[in-house]
């Protein structure tokens, strides 16, 4: 939490968002988490739409970033999907 803290009053640039074009990627597992200060939950859903194959794996939890922070949960799919890319079913959420 104090690294989010730190960065908080960083100065940022203009935000433009963008469409992702990725035809022929192989699945793409997008991590949202409901509580994230810095990236909105929004923008995970949409990441993982623009992906022919996206998968979204919801964290309702709080902070940035949900993989790497103990959630067993979270680590065993997105481990089954680092290492054998097994996909999370529709609606996934830890």
């Amino acid at each position: 939490m104090t690294a989010e803290l730190t960065c908080r009053d960083w100065p940022s640039g203009e935000r433009r968002p963008h469409k992702v074009a990725a035809e022929g990627v192989p699945p793409v597992l997008v991590v949202g988490t409901t509580g994230d200060p810095s990236t909105p939950y929004a923008e995970a859903v949409s990441l993982a739409e623009q992906f022919p194959a996206g998968m979204l794996l919801t964290y309702e939890g709080l902070g940035h970033t949900a993989y790497g922070r103990g959630d067993a949960c979270v680590t065993a799919k997105v481990d089954a999907y680092l290492v054998e890319l097994e996909r999370v079913a529709p609606g996934a959420t830890c």
